[in-house]
C-alpha cells in the first residue's frame, strides 16, 4: 500500500517541480509576471496617506490665530508645542495658511514671524528656513471659507432660509 502511495507522491512531486521550479517562474510563466505579494501595492498608498497626514500636523490654519492678528489662539499654543517636540524628527515644513486670495500678505508675514519667534523661544535653532506661507494644501474650501460656510448654514437654518427647519415642511429642501 505504501509503494502505491509513494509512486503517486513521486509523480506529483515531479509534475509540480517541472511546472514551477527549475527557473521558469510562476506556474511555468516568466518571473516578471508573478503577482505582487498580498498588500504590496496598497501598502504604498496607505503609507503615502499617512505621510501626508503627518505633514498636515505642521500647518497653522487661520483659525489658530486671534481674529485678524498674529496672536496665537489658545489651541495654537498647544499646537506650537507639539510641533516643537516633533520638528527635529521630521522633514516637513511648517506652513502658515495664506489668507483668502492672498488679501493680507503683511498679516501672513506677521504670523510667520510669530511662529518663528515662538519656536526660537523653545530652543529650536535655525527654524526660519522651515516656516513658509502657502495656500491651503487641500483643494476645495480653505479654513476661512469653511468657517464662513458653516456660519451661513447655521444662520440660514434658523432665519427662514432654504436650509433645515425653514418652515417649508421638510428638512433639506
Amino acid at each position: 500500500m505504501f509503494a502505491k502511495h509513494a509512486g503517486l507522491l513521486l509523480l506529483t512531486f515531479v509534475s509540480l517541480s517541472s511546472l514551477g521550479c527549475g527557473g521558469r517562474g510562476y506556474l511555468g510563466g516568466p518571473t516578471y509576471d508573478r503577482p505582487f505579494p498580498l498588500g504590496a501595492v496598497t501598502d504604498q498608498h496607505w503609507e503615502t496617506q499617512q505621510t501626508n497626514a503627518e505633514a498636515a500636523d505642521f500647518i497653522f490654519f487661520d483659525h489658530e490665530f486671534v481674529g485678524q492678528t498674529a496672536e496665537f489662539a489658545p489651541g495654537a499654543k498647544v499646537h506650537i508645542e507639539q510641533v516643537a517636540m516633533r520638528l527635529e524628527h521630521v522633514p516637513f515644513p511648517i506652513v502658515i495658511e495664506q489668507g483668502l486670495h492672498n488679501a493680507h500678505p503683511e498679516l501672513d508675514r506677521a504670523r510667520r514671524r510669530a511662529v518663528i519667534e515662538a519656536l526660537a523661544r523653545m530652543g529650536i535653532p535655525n527654524v526660519e528656513h522651515r516656516v513658509v506661507v502657502a495656500p491651503a494644501f487641500a483643494e476645495g474650501f480653505t479654513g476661512i471659507e469653511g468657517a464662513n460656510a458653516y456660519r451661513k448654514s447655521v444662520s440660514d437654518s434658523f432665519s427662514g432660509g432654504a436650509g433645515r427647519f425653514s418652515g417649508r415642511g421638510a428638512f433639506f429642501r
